[in-house]
């Protein structure tokens, strides 16, 4: 049995692996809070623990019903725990080293058609707040390929009109986003209904862009619920979440310019390789447009 003495050290060390993940590797809190939930499974024998007591922790968790992202999730995080306890000479080994996991099935994101994300786009604003607001910002997700979390980040600043969106995204990572001017116009439609909403509620205002119906900043739960319910007011035939829009953008704007480094930039990744995966999504519009430019396949 480990004394309390030992388990408060271990404690501390992964607090303070955590602290660098926050200060030095820019992870997010999601981030971290994923890789605290990986670490607690290891927190009672940091200095002990081996490569056969990991291996069989993961074989447990596998047995379990763990999922093949979890475990590779979990991992990982144990690599870079070690990886970062060897490097400050606490321990002799990374036990984490040559840990095997499920292989992951490929997942390609889904992106909605043209014609389709046209079709919800059209026409004036609705006249219900919750709606008007789920258009806006569909047509923000898709104009712009925000993530969710960093188009509910924005404040009202943007309604007084502006060219363009200077975006924090993961990492830290900054990166400027044009908007172009159907979308500007919409955002100046949009500014007065909710200058309107929030007079309603007897609320002076908030610095958020999006705001939930009592007034206050709308959360991601309640804004991926108001996107669905739109898409299907609106006669779409599939669930919407706010991150396929995400794609359709990658997507679309990858078809029409076939600058895979411009999308990589817009989109915020911080590798290529992420990027890439667009390639898979139309890769026969990809081939007709090889047949048609490359010289050797003329």
């Amino acid at each position: 049995m480990r004394s309390p003495e030992q388990n408060s050290s271990n404690t501390a060390l992964i607090e303070r692996y955590l602290q660098y993940l926050r200060l030095e590797r820019r992870y997010s809190e999601n981030s971290v809070s994923a890789v605290k939930r990986d670490l607690a499974l290891v927190s009672q024998a940091v200095d002990v623990v081996t490569s056969q007591d990991l291996k069989l922790l993961l074989a447990k968790r596998h047995a379990s019903g763990s999922a093949p992202a979890s475990l590779a999730r979990a991992a990982s995080s144990w690599r870079g725990f070690f990886s970062f306890l060897l490097k400050e000479q606490l321990i002799q080994a990374n036990p984490a080293l040559g840990l095997k996991t499920p292989k992951l099935a490929r997942s390609l994101p889904k992106a909605v058609g043209v014609d389709q994300l046209l079709a919800l786009l059209q026409g004036d604003l609705p006249l219900e707040f919750r709606f008007a607001q789920a258009h806006v910002l569909v047509e923000l997700l898709y104009c712009t390929g925000l993530r969710i979390s960093e188009a509910l980040s924005l404040d009202e600043k943007i309604l007084s009109g502006t060219s363009e969106l200077r975006v924090v995204g993961k990492g830290n990572k900054a990166r400027i986003v044009p908007i172009i001017d159907n979308l500007s116009q919409r955002l100046a439609q949009f500014a007065a209904i909710r200058q309107i909403h929030l007079a309603s509620k007897s609320i002076g205002g908030t610095p958020s862009l999006f705001v939930s119906g009592k007034g206050v900043n709308l959360s991601v739960r309640q804004a991926q619920k108001d996107v669905a319910d739109y898409a299907k007011l609106k006669g779409l035939d599939q669930h919407l979440h706010p991150h396929m829009l995400r794609h359709s953008f990658g997507s679309h704007l990858l078809q029409g310019t076939q600058n895979l480094r411009a999308v990589q930039e817009l989109l915020g990744h911080a590798s290529i390789a992420s990027t890439q995966v667009y390639t898979a999504l139309d890769f026969d519009h990809l081939s007709s447009v090889y047949d048609k430019t490359f010289p050797r396949a003329r």
